[in-house]
Formats: C-alpha cells, structure tokens, sequence
C-alpha cells in the first residue's frame, strides 16, 4: 500500500492541499477545479437556499453568483471571534463551519488516496494566537486521518522546511519572504546562528498593516495609476526593509505580486539577489516537515528550527530506572509549546524536591528548577511516590504540578497537590 504525507495551508482567503508519496521527493498541489490553472481552493462555503446543500471553494461561489446560495467567507476569522454566523435565520459555529470546509476540500485527493493511506498530515496556519490553537486542535480532531498522525504548526516553520529542501545555496544567506496574499503584506526572514552546533534557524515576521490588499488587485480594469502609488508603497517597504540585511533570496507569494501591479519593486529586489515567485510554498513547506519527522535527513542533524511557538530547552531529570541511574527527558528544545508535556510517577529519595534540569539551546549555563514540597510527610527514602505533571500554557510559561500518591497501605496519599509557575523571558 501506497503512503501519503499531506500538508495543508488553512486561512481565511486560499487554502492550499499539497502532497506526495513518502518515495517521491516533490510535492505536487491541488487544484480545486480540472480546469482551473491557478492552484488553490478558495476558503468559502455556500449554503443552497431552503435546503442543507453545502459547497466550497469555486462551485460556492459560483453558486452564490447564480443567487441560488448564501456564501460564508472569512471563515478561520469568524471562528477566532467565537462567532456564530447566521444563515436563513439558524445560527451555524464558525468553526463547526471551518472543519466542514476543510473535510470538503480534502475530498479532492479520493482519486489519488484514501485516509487510510495517509501517514502523516501538517496544517499550517499563519499564527496560533489567541483561540487559534483550541480551533485548530478542534479541526485536527474532526478530521479522517488519526489524530497522532496531525501535526499542527505556523508559517515560520512552513518556511524553514521548504528552504531547507532547496539548494543550499539559496539560504546560505539569509532568505526574505514577502506574502501580499492576505489581507495586508507580511514579510518573513530566515537568518541562521551558524555558531552553535546543530545550526539554529529562526525565522521573524513583520506585518506592514498599512499595506493593505486592495480589491483592485484582482481586476485588470482598475486604474493602473492606483498601482503604481501601490508599487510607490511596497518599493520604499522593500528599500527599507534591505537596509543592512544580508538577504541573499527573495520569494514573493500572493496576488499582490502578479499582474504587473509591483514592476517597480521586483525591478529593485532582483538587484543582487534571486527572485522567485510562487504560492504554495506553506503547504508545500509542511510536507516536506511531515518527511523529515518520518524520515530524518542529514540535515535535520545539522539544523534546528526555533520559531516563535517552540520551545528554547531541554528539560529533564535525573532517575534511576532499572537500578541505573540516567537522564530522563521532560521537553526538547525546538519542539511546539502545545504539544509538549508529560506526565511521570516518581519515587522520592532522600529529599522533599524534584529538581529539574534545564538546558538552554542558546548556550546559556545549565539551570536546576527546584520543586519544592514543604509539608509531604515524613517518609523513609523511597517511600512517597508522586505523580508530576509538567506542562505548557505558552513557549515563555511553563506549569509544574505535584501530587501525593502515597506508597500503598503503609503510607496512604495526603491527596496533597503542589503548584510552581516558571515564566521565561
């Protein structure tokens, strides 16, 4: 049997399915009509009025053109208000709405597998703020492929697995990626810390609100002359955005970068550096992510991604398993804040503290956080057992929790708990 690797780009106007046999080393992206030459499926749904008839992408807005149905668009937007959207007088979850989007649109791959076929499947999203996070775990939830097999995760890291699988020399400088798709232009860069062992990659992301995309953009009718004070606007961005930056590669993705509307900005970017164009570069960053977690490569030894949502330590504890003493692992560094945790039963010795052992990624001193538990019963060594929980709320605050089992009839639990924050700057 055939085994799949998905990656899925979700946002608010085009969301992209990319994909590819784990033998193949290209991505192929899917279209969401045969005819249609531009890849992508438009993030809308449409309901046929009287009736529950639900399309999405293209055939929702056809038919919402033909006034035979209303069509609900800004749907990952909605969904991180909390908002209910009302419909003929019912009011529908914007994220109830979202997951019905995405599960129609991955019908678009039953000619090329089944779910059961799927072995790993990566939605990116532009960020996991706010609410965004419950919505995509919901999302991830509700979808055909199990839930073990999801990975969640943002742009930035889209991003570093995509350049990672091109020709070293496009980012041995730095890389910049400016995405006029959405609602305003964003701009990512990919610079390294090639002094630590593995490298450390980074990518940082800048919003230009003020360069919004205007509607204009989508149709050759318009005023060039309204191009052109936009091309003004993003060429004296892109000016100042250069300055002192060893940006080596540029990627332009989006609408904003077609048509002719930015002459005179790629004009100015492709002065001593390489352009490219394109638009499925997240979805088909999170399949090549999807690989290297299935399948590690030689540079996933050499290379590390810390974006903004992973973590920046090691942390772990000393324990002796099977009468040896040895290292156990709590978190690793560059892994995602929200799938990072566990939990452990230990056997206390001598001591009324669990010590744990952090180790920043930055090449800082190795640190010991102290769990103290003031008022556990006096024991003999090897007496108390407790459950430790150790969890993540963000990538800079860190939940350890504590609790009394006891150690069978001879000494019940107190059903005491202990609680300690760890903020990190």
């Amino acid at each position: 049997m055939s085994k799949y690797i998905l990656g899925y780009d979700l946002n608010d106007s085009m969301s992209q399915i990319s994909y590819f046999e784990m033998n193949n080393s290209v991505p192929e992206t899917v279209a969401s009509d045969a005819d249609e030459e531009r890849l992508g499926i438009p993030t809308v749904l449409s309901k046929r009025k009287g009736v529950a008839q639900w399309e999405f992408g293209t055939a929702a807005i056809k038919a919402s053109e033909l006034g035979n149905a209303t069509l609900v668009d800004n749907l990952l937007s909605f969904a991180s208000a909390g908002a209910k959207i009302e419909i003929e007088g019912e009011a529908y979850d914007a994220t109830d709405l979202v997951i019905l989007f995405v599960r129609r649109s991955l019908n678009l791959l039953s000619m090329v597998m089944n779910p059961s076929e799927v072995e790993c499947m990566i939605i990116t999203v532009s960020s996991l703020e706010g609410r965004l996070v419950d919505i995509v775990e919901r999302i991830a939830l509700a979808m055909p492929v199990p839930r073990e097999k999801i990975i969640i995760q943002t742009y930035e890291e889209s991003i570093y697995y995509y350049l990672l699988h091109q020709p070293e020399d496009l980012w041995e400088r730095d890389v910049a990626v400016f995405d006029y798709s959405g609602a305003h232009l964003k701009v990512y860069e990919m610079w390294m810390n090639r002094g630590t062992t593995p490298v450390v990659a980074f990518v940082d992301r800048t919003d230009f609100s003020d360069i919004k995309m205007p509607r204009f953009m989508m149709k050759e009718e318009e005023s060039m002359e309204k191009a052109d004070r936009i091309d003004e606007m993003v060429l004296q961005i892109s000016h100042d955005y250069f300055s002192n930056k060893s940006i080596g590669t540029v990627f332009l993705l989006g609408e904003g970068f077609e048509g002719g509307w930015c002459n005179k900005t790629l004009k100015f970017m492709c002065m001593g550096r390489r352009v490219f164009q394109g638009r499925n570069m997240y979805s088909k960053g999170a399949c090549y992510c999807g690989k290297d977690k299935l399948m590690p490569c030689e540079l996933n030894k050499d290379y590390v991604f810390l974006g903004p949502d992973k973590l920046k330590f090691n942390l772990g504890l000393t324990m002796v398993v099977a009468g040896e003493e040895e290292y156990v692992a709590i978190a690793d560094a560059g892994e995602n804040w929200y799938d990072s945790g566990v939990t452990y039963d230990v056997v206390l010795g001598e001591t009324k503290s669990i010590p744990l052992i952090m180790t920043p990624l930055d090449g800082k001193g190795v640190e010991t956080i102290e769990v103290d538990l003031s008022g556990l019963p006096d024991r003999p060594a090897k007496a108390s057992r407790l459950k430790l929980t150790v969890s993540f709320e963000s990538e800079k605050r860190m939940k350890i929790e504590a609790e009394d089992l006891g150690f069978g009839e001879f000494f019940p639990s107190t059903g005491r708990k202990w609680e300690k924050i760890i903020e990190f700057t």
